[in-house]
């Protein structure tokens, strides 16, 4: 009976020891540069940190601009949403179980041209605005004929 008992206050206290130890020691990780700091300028450790201790840095509020958009900024987002409704159309026909090889090809195709237009608006220089009419008329007329094409090759597809 002795060695029973003392066997269960073994037990009990390793079965305290291992609860206790299995806590969770972790501390914010927020606060742990400060900690670190506070620690180096108490122990005046100027290798690691310097002794005044910097200020908060700012956190600056983006201010929302009441401003309309110019032209060409319209355009561009116009320009973006569609080229971006393209590409949904796309990756959704590349999901389609029916999609053969021809009209992956062609599909693929369309997602070059789509690509290359994007590209094409983002190094169309906003100065020049000689063209600006020409390249408009020749953006929407591309983007809007692989739209096109893509909604029909989607629509023949599901049939």
């Amino acid at each position: 009976m002795n060695l029973n008992f003392k066997q269960v206050i073994i037990a009990g206290y390793l079965s305290v020891m291992i609860l206790v130890s299995c806590g969770s020691h972790e501390k914010k990780t927020d606060d742990a540069f400060d900690r670190v700091k506070k620690e180096r300028m108490l122990s005046k450790d100027s290798t690691i940190i310097s002794k005044a201790i910097a200020p908060e840095p700012k956190v600056s509020e983006l201010v929302k601009k009441n401003e309309n958009p110019d032209e060409w900024t319209r355009y561009k987002i116009e320009t973006e949403k569609k080229i971006h409704a393209n590409e949904i159309i796309i990756r959704e026909i590349k999901a389609l179980p029916k999609a053969n090889a021809s009209l992956l090809r062609k599909v693929t195709g369309l997602e070059k041209e789509n690509n290359d237009l994007r590209v094409k608006m983002d190094e169309y220089n906003e100065e020049v605005k000689v063209k600006w009419e020409n390249f408009k008329g020749t953006m929407n007329h591309d983007v809007n004929e692989i739209g096109i094409k893509l909604k029909a090759m989607k629509i023949n597809n599901k049939k």
